[in-house]
């Protein structure tokens, strides 16, 4: 039985069917022993995207970059996988993981849902009151942990005044959006606590002002937790990255009422954002990836790195042209079908909906039809993007 999986996913890996493919690789530690992953993803001949888990391999010795890199190619080898089919190895940001890959020479980036996680403990730990509140709710979380009589007490509050018997839920060190989940949970249960403080002490309520500032923590990590749920996604791809960062960075400097008190939150996290991804634009795979992505194009970039997105973008023209002249071509027929869109059916707006669409929107006007690589090019990035919640595979599977 497993080696009739271990035939079927090595058919499906076949260069026929998978041309060229996308790695993500994790790495990392149990009670027992340590760990790699590797997953393969590429579009098929129909256009549809697909993804296999190929490997979960147990790792010995010590995990230097040497080890990685050679376990990474060993792990191809298993595949029949070609390193010349490798288009793009996402990881992790772990020093040992980024050697690995470049010793031996894979195109790379890293994980944006990791890279995050350390912007916003940057902007946490960037400010005491931050730092003071989120110990008080971490006590208090730790209080209704620990305690099966204050969880009970408690439940009794939540009926009497009529709140959800909802958990108190505690921040956990690797996800910072647990912090955020914390958070929203002491907010929606901010009656009920205050009144168990009042009768059983054990802990010290948050005062006026630190209510406020709970508040406003919550309205800034909320589009962060957003945008970390859409690079996340299992249909999330590198065409993501700069337009996630570009729209980010104007959230992030947007100043108001409801960001007194937390603007050296928000300004470190906005200097952490920048130099952690200050790179980004000089990566052939995410620029390309964006220009190409109808939902995008060049809306989030530079005219700088446009030009050289569209340099890059004929030089691999002419190299598929030359590798594939012998190819035929679809019949005209085809080009006359149109997209369909289809959306996400959560269409819930928010704030970077709205963020998004300002920076999308811009410089949105038609030309006429081209017949040059250069101009055709130019016509369709001046053309309308896509909306942002649909798919992108169904634009290309149908001209």
């Amino acid at each position: 039985m497993c080696m009739q999986v271990v035939i079927k996913i090595k058919e499906l890996l076949a260069v026929e069917n998978a041309k060229h493919i996308a790695f993500t690789t994790d790495c990392w530690s149990g009670s027992t022993e340590s760990l790699m992953s590797l997953t393969a993803h590429f579009i098929d001949e129909e256009w549809n995207r697909v993804q296999v888990v190929l490997n979960v391999k147990a790792m010995s010795g010590s995990h230097t970059g040497e080890y990685i890199g050679q376990l990474f190619l060993d792990m191809l080898t298993e595949w029949d996988i070609d390193s010349e089919r490798v288009l793009l190895v996402l990881r992790d940001n772990g020093a040992n993981v980024v050697k690995g890959m470049r010793l031996v020479d894979m195109p790379d980036l890293s994980c944006s849902a990791h890279t995050l996680q350390l912007v916003v403990n940057d902007g946490l730990q960037a400010q005491r009151a931050v730092g003071d509140i989120l110990a008080k709710l971490k006590r208090c979380a730790t209080h209704f942990g620990h305690s099966v009589p204050a969880k009970q007490r408690l439940e009794q509050i939540q009926k009497d005044v009529g709140l959800p018997e909802h958990r108190i839920l505690q921040a956990c060190p690797t996800r910072w959006n647990s912090t955020l989940h914390m958070l929203q949970r002491m907010q929606e249960q901010k009656r009920a606590l205050t009144v168990y403080s009042g009768d059983f002490g054990h802990f010290t309520c948050p005062s006026v002002e630190e209510w406020d500032l709970v508040e406003k923590l919550v309205n800034t990590l909320e589009p962060i937790e957003e945008i970390t749920l859409e690079v996340s996604k299992s249909d999330a791809s590198a065409s993501c990255i700069i337009p996630t960062i570009e729209v980010l960075k104007r959230f992030l400097e947007t100043q108001g009422p409801e960001t007194r008190g937390i603007q050296t939150l928000r300004k470190v996290m906005l200097d952490s954002l920048t130099r952690r991804f200050s790179k980004i634009a000089e990566s052939k795979e995410a620029v390309l990836a964006c220009v190409l992505d109808p939902r995008y194009k060049k809306r989030p970039l530079s005219d700088s790195t446009t030009k050289k997105a569209k340099t890059c973008l004929e030089e691999e023209a002419d190299k598929q042209h030359q590798a594939s002249s012998a190819a035929t071509h679809k019949d005209a027929e085809g080009y006359s079908k149109k997209p369909r869109m289809e959306k996400s059916l959560d269409q819930k707006q928010s704030v970077l909906d709205h963020l998004y669409e300002d920076m999308l929107q811009s410089q949105q006007t038609v030309t006429g039809v081209s017949e040059s690589l250069n101009e055709e090019l130019d016509r369709y990035l001046q053309e309308p993007v896509l909306d942002r919640k649909t798919g992108f595979t169904i634009y290309f599977s149908v001209i």
